[in-house]
């Protein structure tokens, strides 16, 4: 911040990770005014004339954010800005577990994602799956009982779950569906 950057802040404003980092740079910054956090690429495009006139942007991602995501602001950004600065701190095991699950979804017709719906990872893995194959995000096992007539007519059912899914949670999701209740 001390260098002059605009910074823009890549997550959801009410995630605490988000809050946390949108307080220290704002008390960091010359102006509160130039940091921004924007939750999808629509809310840069609003301040796009603003953008223009920065000289130098930095941009900082929620550990969980999707790196399609990251991908998507920086080829908006790079030819509005001179001097672009990156902190790409999406969390490697949530960039392996979305990799996986995306190569899982392409093998399945039906896939169930196991997490919060709280969760800003579990959020991102559902959201990624559902332009891959047909997705449900379910917070517990009884919650498949509201999707029966999905998961009768799926051939090939995969699972995956958030970082902060307890295993037992998942077992009893994957118990569920191989009995076929």
């Amino acid at each position: 911040m001390d260098e002059g950057y605009f910074v823009i802040i890549l997550g959801r404003p009410e995630h605490p990770e988000v809050m946390a980092i949108s307080s220290n740079a704002r008390a960091h910054a010359k102006n509160i005014e130039d940091v921004f956090v924007a939750k999808n690429i629509y809310a840069l495009k609003e301040i796009e004339e603003k953008l223009k006139k920065q000289t130098k942007i930095g941009v900082v991602v929620q550990t969980t954010q999707r790196i399609e995501f990251l991908k998507e602001v920086l080829d908006y950004l790079t030819p509005i800005c001179k001097d672009l600065r990156i902190m790409n701190t999406i969390c490697a095991s949530t960039s392996l577990r979305q990799n996986e699950a995306k190569t899982l979804a392409k093998e399945s017709d039906l896939m169930v994602v196991v997490g919060s719906k709280k969760s800003a990872n579990t959020t991102h893995l559902a959201e990624i799956l559902c332009n891959i194959t047909r997705t449900i995000h379910i917070e517990t096992d009884m919650e498949l009982d509201n999707y029966t007539d999905i998961i009768e007519k799926a051939q090939n059912i995969g699972v995956t779950a958030g970082a902060s899914t307890p295993d037992y949670i998942i077992n009893k999701v994957i118990e569920k569906l191989s009995k076929g209740e």
